[in-house]
């Protein structure tokens, strides 16, 4: 390209954080003269995006939630409104986070700047009434789930299938499990070793931590030596975790801790990419979900699937045992515990399905590079001259 580019960019969690920070690094290495800029998180801005507010502190979930938080969700919403009207970039390039990303592409469209979007929203689970300003708003969809490619290609839009990012961000081989305890300052003869993941915002841990925290002191009236192991997210400290008692046998470590998670005998995950992670690290796992009663109320009846976690869509069926909203009880979570930690056949049927899953997802290669490939490849066409 005859000059340096712009790419105004916006990523909204800490697993949108994640992905844009490696394609970030892959611009930069192709093109450093390259200008990033936008809201995002600390990993974006370690790569050499200049973040002007990190997203990733305060992520904000769910209708109830966004209602809660519509002034603060308005303010950041002119910021990036008044950069694109003067700073002009040459592309807008979204992550994920559609309630607000799919708004401001709308803006950057009605002011002549190209979009392109990577992870894209699960309109094929719910909300399918975005799917015209989809394809009305954005250049280029670039999905990281297999079967994307073929559901917006039959809504008619410019969809690339780059692979998934967790294959390249994630560390798979194996681990020695006394090694991995000893480096955490945990005792092999803490069994079982639960992974605990309430989730990465404050919002979502308000509602499942107490869940958590109650089953964990129930477990350990049945096993006394069982341990808890904490991923702790950025931006969120012990006080996000409240009613810890010293009695209660919690270890925090800095996440994603793959090599501690591998170890663990059973995970309590939120529903998310983390479960995606989970299966990849081959831990068995149930996975929990709760928000505000009023976004579980509206969910419930948008939604057009009947499993939400990444595992069982991309399984096909139901391999993980999904406690929901008012299914998400101590007990509930308990027995499917005492499930997995008793029956090896169930457990091995887990791991048996993860393998499975992380095949159908292991090609193409490199997500982040074919994702900084189809970006300026997109830049290309739209400056012909350069």
């Amino acid at each position: 390209m005859s000059h340096s580019k712009s790419i105004m960019m916006v990523a909204g969690e800490a697993s949108g954080d994640m992905h844009a920070a490696r394609v970030i690094g892959a611009l930069r290495a192709r093109d450093p003269r390259i200008k990033i800029f936008g809201m995002g998180g600390p990993l974006m801005a370690q790569s050499g995006m200049e973040v002007r507010e990190d997203l990733t502190r305060h992520a904000i979930m769910g209708f109830a939630e966004v209602v809660k938080h519509l002034p603060l969700s308005l303010r950041r919403m002119r910021d990036c409104e008044r950069w694109l009207k003067e700073e002009k970039p040459d592309l807008l390039f979204l992550i994920d986070y559609p309630g607000f990303n799919l708004r401001l592409a709308k803006q950057a469209h009605g002011l002549g700047i190209p979009v392109c979007y990577y992870v894209a929203p699960q309109v094929w689970a719910w909300h399918e009434s975005r799917i015209p300003t989809m394809k009305e708003v954005i250049q280029k969809l670039l999905v990281i789930l297999p079967f994307e490619k073929e559901f917006f290609r039959q809504k008619g839009m410019g969809v690339v299938y780059v692979g998934h990012p967790l294959m390249e961000e994630m560390d798979l081989r194996p681990v020695n499990r006394d090694a991995v305890l000893r480096k955490n300052g945990i005792k092999a003869s803490h069994l079982p070793l639960v992974c605990v993941m309430p989730g990465s915002r404050k919002g979502e841990i308000e509602k499942i931590w107490p869940l958590y925290l109650k089953a964990s002191r129930i477990l350990r009236k049945t096993y006394p030596d069982a341990a808890f192991v904490v991923p702790q997210p950025h931006g969120l400290d012990h006080a996000d975790y409240r009613g810890l008692t010293p009695q209660d046998s919690f270890f925090f470590v800095e996440a994603p801790a793959y090599d501690l998670r591998k170890v663990c005998d059973v995970a309590w995950v939120k529903s998310g990419t983390s479960t995606l992670e989970t299966a990849l690290l081959k831990t068995p796992m149930v996975v929990v979900y709760k928000v505000a009663a009023l976004t579980g109320f509206l969910a419930k009846r948008l939604l057009k699937i009947k499993n939400v976690s990444l595992v069982n869509l991309l399984a096909g069926k139901t391999v993980v045992t999904e406690l929901l909203q008012g299914m998400a009880k101590p007990q509930r979570l308990l027995a499917e515990t005492n499930r997995l930690l008793d029956q090896k056949a169930y457990r091995d049927q887990q791991v048996k399905a993860f393998g499975k899953i992380k095949q159908s997802i292991s090609k193409p290669a490199n997500a982040s590079k074919n994702a900084a490939n189809e970006i300026l490849k997109l830049l290309k066409e739209l400056s012909p001259q350069s």
